[in-house]
């Protein structure tokens, strides 16, 4: 697999030739963006690109290692114009359910641990401590939505069009924007997951797991049920992890029917796990497409 976010451009019109022109809100509400002509492709590339991010910064790494963190980096991203500060990350956090006070504190003091906030030496009237978003973040940030807007233009070219503006603050923040509000307002269908969720998601590298396995072989259909090789030590490494904790992932997804052994160096995805993988990727594409329509028609 090649580890690039560019691909050729050929590869890029043969498939989006074929995507449609447009997407009836009904089909995105119900989550099912796997009915669009380029799904298959879309969704891996998602995933591939994903984890070519992960494997090229260790500060994305970072972020991308649970859920948790995912969301808080989000919400304080979007916070670039006015600043961000710890009330404020708690109460836009709060609207997805994953992290507790304690929690949004711990992954600010990450943030600026990453290099990614800086206090601007300003407080509150309250006293409040404000950090910066820095241009390190807000470069790192454009790069993941490259990587998803890059995806989804498989399943339509005009969102093409957004990564011609991604440089402009004003188009960057709708988009962050957007992102938490349709992200926030489906968790609820992001849940109907419950343990590609626990296993994967809210799982430190669960989600890189997931990314290599779903990403592995470039066949026809999404996800693929041919073995993939997996060395627990060699995917340890490459996330930053522990060798135990990845065999305790891997454990905890055999357990739970969504992951078995083929050989002794090969895992495969259950009948289970293709299932509740196609519709989760559906579920999560139909909130990332509505954010690219959202800001497509400001564009417009």
């Amino acid at each position: 697999m090649q580890e690039s976010l560019v691909f050729e451009a050929s590869d890029t019109i043969a498939h989006a030739s074929s995507a449609r022109a447009a997407a009836p809100a009904l089909v995105l509400r119900r989550h099912e963006v796997h009915k669009f002509d380029g799904f298959v492709d879309a969704a891996r590339r998602w995933a591939a690109n994903m984890l070519v991010l992960s494997d090229q910064d260790r500060a994305v790494d970072g972020i991308f290692k649970d859920a948790g963190r995912f969301v808080a980096a989000m919400c304080a991203v979007s916070m670039r114009e006015e600043g961000v500060t710890l009330v404020k990350l708690k109460t836009l956090c709060a609207r997805f359910g994953l992290l507790s006070a304690g929690r949004a504190r711990a992954v600010l003091l990450f943030l600026r641990y990453l290099g990614y906030v800086d206090v601007w030496g300003q407080k509150c009237a309250n006293g409040t401590t404000i950090y910066k978003v820095n241009p390190t973040f807000i470069g790192a940030w454009r790069l993941q939505l490259e990587a998803i807007f890059t995806s989804l233009e498989l399943l339509d070219p005009r969102i093409g069009k957004l990564l011609d503006h991604l440089e402009n603050d004003a188009i960057f923040d709708a988009i962050c924007a957007s992102q938490i509000d349709e992200l926030a307002d489906d968790v609820e269908a992001l849940n109907r997951f419950p343990e590609i969720t626990q296993i994967f998601v809210n799982r430190s590298a669960g989600s890189q797991v997931l990314w290599y396995l779903l990403s592995f072989h470039r066949d026809e259909v999404f996800p693929s049920p041919k073995p993939v090789p997996l060395n627990p030590s060699i995917l340890a490494e490459r996330f930053n992890v522990s060798t135990v904790h990845i065999r305790r992932i891997l454990n905890a997804a055999v357990n739970a029917n969504l992951l078995r052994w083929a050989d002794e160096g090969h895992v495969m995805f259950t009948p289970k796990a293709l299932a509740n993988l196609y519709d989760f990727y559906g579920a999560q594409m139909s909130c990332l497409l509505r954010t690219a329509y959202h800001v497509l028609n400001l564009l417009d």
